[in-house]
Formats: structure tokens, C-alpha cells, sequence
């Protein structure tokens, strides 16, 4: 007996209801058998081949989902289901721009996809679009209160533009719905961390990987977490954890560098820090003029190119390497930012420092700055610490009109963008009490917009403001070699008033950068510099009043 219309829609409907709940169950290759026995009779049904490039995409046949998508919206070019489906594909391929326009005709086909808007959202945040990102998940969440998905989202974007209580809010509605999910305690976990509630942070993350035992971000997170509360064995535990899982990642071996540097473990550190040059972050920091690299071997006879990387901190500390290159018989030539060029210039062992590179520049191998350590096996007793290593320029240096008193120069604030600045820099009104010591005058070296704490706490009549005038760290030097001390937080200055052999005190955090070490006022790497640490998060006041009680005896004395 012939099929009816009807019992062939009957058959169709039923088939592809099976398919679905098999797809639904996990059950992947057999909802794509399927899906194909469907499309043998009906070839051009668009919901099918939708659903069977979903079902392809879900077992990485990505070339196969892409064409069964494209059939089905040749077919049905308004099916917004094959759009959202075709751009989640080319969002798992990082092809995000092809992602973002499926997903934006599917949501323009059918504007109330929670789903869409979310994939959206979530495309926008590994742009670093953070505020577009707020946008698609607010719209995910008109459609969908109650979507834990679009919550924790939100929670992360508005993390990511520095809006710790809204953030706060959003991932503990997310959990209210859904307690147990790890990705919202991960990311909840790094909330709480920034916001400097070690403890709480811990806690989170430990459940977090608890209920997801192989969720790498969040055994990086903890480590990261118990490094801020200074759990070091604890912390290197967790990378070792996560190193475990993906041994390639490279922002897990750059945390492990932190540590193991931190705690002294130079050899160790020191390989784990050429990690940096994988991580995302440090791309537009590290680069190769193409030559050879050099293998820390002899140069004898050969011109070695150096590359200067991160900050500006970073270059004058290491650039300390240059002689021992020369000694290795080297010519050296350094490419450096032109703030540090006349400086660079006077280093021993520099031939030559330049700010760009062009035909006239010949060298054999080339190095990364601060991958130097690591080639030549630095170690705690081998850092070349002869100071100084800079010569500050004559011309048209200034007198410090202040008598008989101790000439001494201050910066409490490095630069905003620093990623650790909330914890490193200070403000101008916690330095008041050194402001009483009778026997000093003090000269502001502040750049930047903290320049403007001095009228700010009403100090012009106890500071004299020099920063307006230093444009660049030879001016900064010249400066620096008219004064008797120098009190600053761990910024740049603090590395040239060091490289000069000036007498610097620098103020550290309870969690220093890694070259500072732990438990210990004397830096290996500059020997005039005195360190003074927070014994405990966040308690400046304590490392104020060490500071005072020195300066008062260094008066007396």
C-alpha cells in the first residue's frame, strides 16, 4: 500500500525526533547515521542538515558540519537555527569574525535565541571586548533571567572592566541556579583574588576543582590565589597540577617562573621564565630581528644583537649583562627604547644602542634582554651586581638648593598600566610622617597623573616638585646624582637610582616581584639598595613608620 502525505510526515517527524533524543543522550555517530538516512529521502530538509552539522561539529568533523550548514541555509536561508549552529562552529575554529556574523543573522532572524546572544557574548570576551560582551549577555538575560550561562558571563565581563561588586552580584545569582557549576567558581575564585580576599579565593577555587577535577584554569587560579597569601610550596603545587593536565600551557609555566625566581630557585626559575615568550601578553614585547639566537656559547669575535623587552624597569636591570657579553668577546649592540638610549649608550660592554634597525646594523645572533640570565646560568652567587653601570650626563645638571639637609627623592606610584599597580603603588599622603623628619627636604620625582597628589594633599610647601621636568631617564639620572637618598615603590627609579649605586629604599608590597626575593633588606642585584616589605597585605602604615624610624637614624648617625 502506498505512503500517504501524511504517513510519510508521520515517519519523518518520528525519525528525526529519535535522532534528536540520540543526539541529546550523548549518542553522536548514531544521531548522525540517522540524521543521513533522513536526508537520503528527504535531501533538502534544512532542519536535518542543521542538526546533522550540530552533530558533526560535536565530534570535531568541522569541515563536514560546515557544509552540511551551508546546505541547510541554501535550502532555508531564514532558518536561524543553521546560522546560530554555523557560527558556533566558527567560534570553535577561532574564526571569530565569521562567528560574529552568523550569530548576529541568526539573532537578526530570531532576536530571542538566549543562546545566540550568549555565544555572542561569549566571542566578545576573547576579543577583549569586555563591553560588548556586558551587552550581549544583559540581552541573553531579558530573554532568560534565570541562565546561569549568561550570568556567569556577565560576571566575567564586568570583572574584566574592573567592576568587582556588579561581577560579585552577577556570579552568585549564577550559582543560586546552579551551585555546582566549576566554570562560575572558577571564575568567582579570580574575582575574589583581585579583590583581595585570599582566604575566600582559596576556598572557592578548591571547590571549583572538587567538582571538575581537570578544569586547568582552575588549578592556575589557586596557584595564583596562594601565591597572593604567600602559600609559595602551595602555589608551585597547584601549577605542578595544572602542568599535569596541559603541559604546554604556557601561563602556567610563567606562574611556576614567578615562584620558583621569588623563592630563590634561579636555575629552576630561570627556565621556566623563557615560557614568556608562548604567552599571549608578552607577543608585542618579545620579537627576533631574524638572525640566529644565540646559545649562550662564546661570541668571540661576534656581534650579538639584544633585544630590550618589558618594561623599563626590566631594561636597566639587565642590561648589566652587556659587559659580560663583551667579555664573552662580543660587540654588542642593544635595541632599546629612545627614553633609554643616552643612557644605554654610557653602559660598559655597549658598542652600540639603537632605537630602530636598519641596513647599516650588522650582527650574527641575537638575544631577548631577559632571557640573558637564563643562557649565561645565573644563580644567586653569580649576578653581576657591579654598580655603578650607568654614567649620568653633566650637561646642564641642577643644584638642589637645600642647605645642610638630606636631599632626599621620593615616588610613590608607578604606572597604571602595570597589572600588579593596585598593590605596588601608594599614595602621595602615606608618606606624610616622613614629611616631619626635621633635617630633610624632599624632592618629588613622581611622573604622570599622581604627580598631582602634591596639591592634591596640599604638600607644595613640603615637597619641590621636579617631575614636571623630567622628560627621560637621562634627566631622571642627573637628577638622582644630586640627591642623597632615595625613598620610592618598586617602579622604574628605583632600578636606575640602583644602577647608579645611589642609596635607595624601595617600599615592597607583601607580595613583591620575583626580584626582590622573600625575607631579606638587601637586593643581589643592587648592592646600595635597602628593601622595606609589608609584613602582612596591604599594610603600608607598617612599612611607613620602618621607613621613618631608619631615616631618623640615618640623621642621627
Amino acid at each position: 500500500m502506498p505512503k500517504t502525505p501524511t504517513s510519510e510526515n508521520n515517519e519523518f517527524d518520528t525519525l528525526l525526533s529519535k535522532a534528536r533524543d540520540l543526539h541529546m543522550a550523548g549518542c553522536l555517530g548514531e544521531a548522525e547515521r540517522l540524521y543521513r538516512d533522513i536526508l537520503e529521502t528527504h535531501p533538502g530538509a534544512a532542519k536535518v542538515l542543521s542538526k546533522l552539522g550540530a552533530a558533526l561539529a560535536a565530534q570535531g568533523k568541522f569541515v563536514e558540519s560546515i557544509s552540511a550548514l551551508r546546505r541547510a541555509i541554501e535550502n532555508d536561508p531564514d532558518l536561524a537555527e543553521a546560522h546560530t549552529n554555523l557560527g558556533s562552529v566558527f567560534q570553535v575554529q577561532g574564526k571569530f569574525e565569521e562567528a560574529i556574523l552568523s550569530l548576529k543573522r541568526a539573532l537578526d532572524l530570531n532576536p530571542d535565541q538566549a543562546a545566540g546572544h550568549i555565544n555572542l557574548g561569549n566571542i566578545f570576551l576573547k576579543q577583549d571586548s569586555p563591553e560588548d560582551a556586558t551587552v550581549s549577555y544583559q540581552q541573553a538575560l531579558k530573554i532568560d533571567p534565570k541562565s546561569s550561562q549568561a550570568l556567569n558571563g556577565l560576571g566575567t565581563s564586568l570583572m574584566l572592566q574592573n567592576m568587582g561588586d556588579e561581577a560579585a552580584e552577577a556570579f552568585h545569582q549564577a550559582l543560586e541556579i546552579a551551585p555546582d557549576q566549576p566554570e562560575t567558581l572558577c571564575n568567582l575564585g579570580t574575582l575574589l583574588r583581585n579583590q583581595r580576599k585570599y582566604d575566600e579565593a582559596v576556598d572557592t577555587l578548591r571547590k571549583a576543582i572538587s567538582l571538575q577535577p581537570k578544569l586547568v584554569e582552575a588549578h592556575i587560579n589557586l596557584g595564583n590565589a596562594l601565591k597572593s597569601r604567600g602559600d609559595w610550596d602551595d602555589a608551585l603545587d597547584a601549577y605542578k597540577n595544572a602542568l599535569v593536565l596541559e603541559p604546554n600551557n604556557a601561563e602556567t609555566h610563567w606562574n611556576q617562573a614567578q615562584v620558583l625566581l621569588m623563592t630563590g630557585r634561579f636555575r629552576e626559575g630561570w627556565k621556566e621564565y623563557e615560557w614568556r615568550i608562548r604567552c599571549e601578553g608578552f607577543q608585542s614585547l618579545i620579537w627576533s630581528a631574524g638572525a640566529s639566537p644565540w646559545d649562550g656559547s662564546r661570541l668571540d669575535g661576534r656581534t650579538i644583537l639584544v633585544n630590550c623587552e618589558q618594561g623599563f624597569g626590566d631594561s636597566i636591570q639587565f642590561i648589566r649583562y652587556a659587559e659580560t657579553l663583551a667579555k664573552m668577546g662580543g660587540t654588542v649592540i642593544v635595541k632599546c627604547p629612545p627614553q633609554l638610549q643616552p643612557l644605554f649608550q654610557t653602559v660598559p660592554g655597549v658598542d652600540s644602542a639603537v632605537t630602530r634597525l636598519g641596513r647599516s646594523v650588522d650582527f650574527d645572533v641575537e638575544a631577548s634582554l631577559l632571557s640573558l640570565p637564563c643562557l649565561l646560568g645565573t644563580d644567586l652567587g653569580t649576578i653581576p651586581a657591579t654598580v655603578p653601570y650607568f654614567t649620568a650626563p653633566t650637561a646642564n645638571s641642577r643644584t638642589l638648593g637645600a642647605g645642610d639637609k638630606l636631599k632626599v627623592g621620593i615616588v610613590w606610584a608607578g604606572s597604571p598600566a602595570h597589572k600588579n599597580d593596585q598593590n605596588r603603588s601608594i599614595g602621595l599622603n602615606f608618606l606624610a610622617p616622613l614629611l616631619n623628619v626635621e633635617g630633610t627636604a624632599f624632592f618629588s620625582l613622581q611622573v604622570g597623573e599622581a604627580r598631582q597628589d602634591i596639591d592634591r594633599f596640599a604638600m607644595n610647601q613640603v615637597i619641590v616638585d621636579l617631575g614636571r621636568d623630567l622628560s627621560d631617564f637621562a634627566e631622571t639620572a642627573t637628577v638622582l646624582e644630586e640627591l642623597d637618598l632615595v625613598i620610592s615603590v618598586d617602579t622604574s627609579v628605583v632600578h636606575l637610582a640602583g644602577a647608579l649605586g645611589k642609596s635607595v629604599w624601595t617600599l615592597l608590597p607583601f607580595v613583591p616581584d620575583w626580584r626582590w626575593l622573600l625575607q631579606r633588606d638587601d637586593s643581589p642585584w643592587y648592592p646600595s639598595m635597602r628593601l622595606f616589605r609589608q609584613q602582612s597585605p596591604d599594610n603600608w602604615q607598617g612599612v611607613i613608620e620602618n621607613v621613618e624610624t631608619a631615616l631618623r637614624q640615618r640623621l642621627m648617625n
